[in-house]
């Protein structure tokens, strides 16, 4: 009997594959997993207090404690965009918008306004969608309209209407809006 040997003990095996192979890489997807998560937990944890400064929404300008938008440059196209598409007109209240565009020796009829936040010293200011044709055009085929923000004192009705207004211009220029 001594060509006769004992069968071998063999590790058990999973879909084929050697069991000490299968713990083996899901002891290494564990540790990978946990790292990756650290990794993500540190990359984003500053950024979630900043992103919530001031802005309140993604597509179009955020808002100050006060309620009003801040714009700027890179978001006056989206806010104005935003206006034609709402609708929306406020009030003129005790600012004269026709008579603050007169004095930069603008003649076209102002279509929507908005009192808004300028800049990042958010600076109170008015901001007047002008052109030559109306909101329905506009909102129905789109186009280049004409949007300036001044500073309040542009539009004063009280007093200094005969004060020039372009001491109180910020910004003049064309925005591109589409249609609905």
């Amino acid at each position: 009997m001594s060509g006769v040997r004992p069968p071998r003990h063999r590790p058990g095996t999973l879909l084929g594959v050697p069991l000490p192979v299968v713990l083996a890489a899901l002891v290494i997807s564990g540790l990978l997993g946990v790292q990756l998560a650290g990794a993500l937990q540190e990359s984003t944890a500053g950024s979630g207090r900043s992103a919530a400064a001031s802005v309140d929404s993604v597509d179009g300008a955020g808002k100050n404690s006060a309620g009003l938008p801040v714009v700027t440059e890179t978001t006056l196209g989206t806010e104005v965009q935003r206006l034609v598409d709402s609708g929306s007109i406020q009030p003129l209240t005790t600012f004269d918008a026709p008579g603050c565009l007169q004095r930069l020796g603008v003649h076209d009829s102002i279509l929507i306004m908005e009192e808004v936040a300028w800049g990042g010293d958010e600076t109170p200011s008015w901001l007047l969608v002008h052109g030559p044709t109306d909101r329905e055009t506009l909102q129905a085929a789109g186009g280049i309209i004409s949007a300036t923000v001044v500073l309040p004192g542009c539009g004063e009705t009280t007093f200094g209407a005969d004060a020039p207004a372009t001491e109180d211009l910020i910004w003049s220029g064309d925005v591109m809006i589409g249609s609905l």
